[in-house]
């Protein structure tokens, strides 16, 4: 049931970094600030909802991930959600119209499920 909530308030916090992207074009050029803004949501959500109450069991790759740089999980997994973000809202920036536009905002979708 917490998991519904979680998917929610991280679906509207994404598609509302992405609105506030769209609409004020000075913020095209701060997307790293955009990828670590979301980050850190994504974490505070994600450790109020999840990891504070419950233990997560982590996808193979961040384990590998974390054993090869030797951090945690639960970090590892966060910087792959930083690189990821990052790149996303630095293509939503370049193609900021057309059909490739509508395709990575439909692509958000699996950020977000990330």
């Amino acid at each position: 049931m917490f998991d519904l909530y979680y998917f929610f308030i991280k679906f509207v916090f994404f598609f509302g970094i992405l609105r506030s992207l769209i609409k004020f074009e000075p913020l095209q050029k701060h997307y790293l600030f955009l990828g670590i803004l979301y980050t850190a949501g994504v974490a505070f959500i994600s450790y109020v909802f999840l990891v504070s109450w419950q233990n997560i069991p982590f996808r193979a790759l961040d384990r590998q991930i974390a054993a090869v740089v030797g951090v945690s999980p639960w970090v590892a997994w966060l910087g792959e959600t930083l690189v990821l973000s990052t790149v996303y809202f630095r293509m939503i920036c370049r193609f900021d119209e057309g059909v490739i536009f509508w395709t990575l905002l439909l692509l958000g979708i699996l950020v977000v499920l990330f």
